[in-house]
């Protein structure tokens, strides 16, 4: 059963992504936070303390020996930061955050190979899920990166600030006040700018879409056949002109508060707060020009540091938002039970039994009662009209879901009990809808990261009668399929791309054999010596094709019509012609169009 979704707070996705980060590189997690924090602190005391340090020396006719005391280290400090941060930046850096971002997306992509297809049923579940994959494994090293800076601000605003209140009290109330009034004034501006990216969002996002058919290439052929690009482009001028409009709505009041915010703070620190430390060194004497120049620039880094610091709050909102989903996606559990112990064997009948199912989220039943039994080594076809349940009764075979009632059996137990990788390795599939993967043809035969038995490939091949085709092609297994990474990649035509399809089921040799819609690309010639072929070179292997096209029946053992969800008719091509009924029928306006 599925857990209940843990909630997911700011504090605690920062403290994941950060957690995540120093598992997979944990010394350079560390080296990473060194980096920043002793490079600001070596920037704090070299134009902060090292120059008032030397002014003050001067003043009181120190010798040469006390500025070398501070000024040797801070030299050296400095060096060493000049030295590291380039090989930090250019080489460390660059090689861990591969490894970093490589760790998030394998951590996805298996647990992506793990769902349950049922889990794609769920419209927000799946949103997320994509919202994960495209964009979380960034927000992990971005918000690290936030927090490393955070961080650092907040050592320095504490040492300046100790500066302060040591070596002149009342400055902390003047800078106190100054504070104040910068971060409210900041804390606004992040209002209204979220604000503003609230309201741009569902705009950009609509550009962006428009933006993604013209760079798809499964788009095209239809921007190619029609006209359909000038409404694209009409909606990209369109949201582009409200994206400035609200742009314009929003940009005054914010142009305005930072000018007012600037400018006050200009007035004070330039103006108030310099004014009062002229005044307590040159008339109160209570302290030299060398601390009144180190107070000034303590209180700027004090305030530089503490308005960075406001304006990071939204940002880790921003990787929140992304990291809650990234957890979320990890932490779904599968509705559907995986306990099986059983050894599968390789083949063996298979047994449906008052089965009954409905969609997740539907009202409406897809399977009403199915029983059927297909013997080991029969081929039987699944026909009736798109939407009768042939496709949903294979997703139960395969145990891509769960019946909500019956069941089903292979080789006299429940499929339950058999481990689901295991089961599902006794059934090769070839989908109507399966893609060919933007890899060599060797890989798109044997699915696998195995090395590919070419004997055996080179017979497959020739069962579906594409080794001809395949003669022509230089690389010969190593041939690339699609242009998207290779230029010299070969597009196959549809029905090339079904035979390389039908080549895979026949190379991976499983004991069952599931033929969703073979012929779907094929012309009815084509499609006739396809079925005939196949039911030839099972040979002992179950065969089930499913087909709403009535040609592939007349080599099988055993026919099932379905309509509705339910088995209407069943028996062989020449019984159920006898019968009369809907098969005959079907069967009937089909063989006039192939006339």
């Amino acid at each position: 059963m599925m857990c209940k979704q843990r909630k997911h707070g700011i504090i605690s996705n920062i403290i994941f992504a950060i957690g995540w980060q120093f598992r997979v590189a944990p010394w350079y997690t560390l080296l990473y936070f060194l980096q920043m924090i002793v490079g600001d602190i070596i920037t704090l005391f070299e134009h902060t303390f090292l120059v008032a340090y030397i002014i003050g020396c001067v003043e009181r006719g120190g010798t040469l020996t006390e500025v070398l005391y501070f000024l040797v280290p801070v030299a050296v400090a400095v060096t060493i930061k000049v030295c590291v941060n380039p090989l930090i930046d250019s080489y460390i850096t660059p090689k861990s955050s591969a490894k970093i971002k490589e760790a998030i997306h394998m951590k996805l992509y298996e647990k992506a190979a793990s769902m349950e297809i049922s889990r794609y049923d769920d419209s927000q579940f799946y949103n997320d899920f994509v919202w994960a994959m495209q964009k979380a494994p960034e927000h992990v090293t971005a918000a690290t990166n936030t927090f490393r800076t955070l961080l650092s601000k907040l050592i320095v605003v504490a040492i300046a600030g100790s500066y302060i209140i040591s070596t002149d009290a009342l400055a902390v109330l003047v800078v106190a006040v100054i504070m104040v009034s910068t971060l409210l004034s900041q804390h606004i501006i992040n209002q209204w700018k979220m604000k503003r990216e609230e309201d741009i969002l569902p705009v950009s996002r609509k550009r962006d879409y428009v933006n993604r058919v013209f760079y798809l290439a499964d788009y095209v052929k239809d921007i190619k056949s029609s006209q359909i690009s000038k409404k694209l482009e009409k909606d990209f001028g369109e949201t582009s002109e409200q994206m400035r409009k609200l742009v314009k709505k929003h940009g005054p009041k914010i142009s305005a508060l930072t000018v007012l915010r600037d400018s006050v703070d200009y007035i004070l620190y330039d103006g108030a707060y310099l004014t009062y430390l002229f005044y307590q060194a040159l008339v109160q004497n209570k302290f030299g020009l060398g601390s009144l120049l180190a107070l000034y620039k303590a209180a700027n880094q004090l305030s530089g540091n503490l308005r960075r610091v406001i304006m990071m709050l939204p940002e880790f909102q921003n990787h929140s938002l992304y990291l809650a989903k990234l957890r979320t996606f990890l932490e779904t559990e599968n509705k559907m039970p995986d306990e099986g112990t059983l050894h599968t064997p390789e083949t063996g009948d298979i047994l449906l039994q008052d089965v009954h199912f409905t969609y997740p989220g539907n009202d409406r039943p897809t399977i009403k009662g199915v029983s059927m039994e297909i013997k080991k080594g029969e081929k039987i076809a699944l026909v009736g009209f798109n939407g009768a349940g042939k496709s949903t009764l294979i997703k139960l075979l395969l145990r891509l879901y769960d019946p909500d009632s019956g069941s089903v059996h292979f080789a006299q137990q429940s499929i339950k009990e058999y481990p689901i990788t295991d089961y599902r390795k006794r059934f090769g599939v070839l989908f109507q809808d399966f893609e060919m993967i933007a890899t060599d043809i060797g890989h798109n035969l044997n699915m696998s990261n195995q090395v590919l038995d070419e004997q055996r490939a080179d017979e497959v091949l020739k069962k579906v009668a594409f080794w001809e085709r395949f003669q022509t092609m230089p690389q010969k297994y190593g041939t690339q399929l699609t242009k998207e990474f290779d230029e010299e990649g070969i597009n196959l035509s549809g029905g090339e791309a079904q035979k390389i399809a039908l080549a895979r089921v026949l190379y991976a040799d499983s004991g069952v054999i599931i033929l969703d819609e073979p012929s779907s690309a094929l012309d009815p010639i084509a499609e006739y010596q396809l079925n005939k072929t196949v039911t030839e070179l099972a040979e002992d292997k179950t065969v089930i094709i499913i087909s709403h096209r009535l040609s592939t029946t007349r080599f099988v053992d055993k026919i099932y019509m379905l309509e509705n969800g339910r088995i209407i008719e069943q028996g062989n091509h020449e019984s159920l012609l006898a019968l009369k009924g809907k098969y005959a029928e079907m069967f009937t306006l089909q063989a006039e169009k192939y006339r």
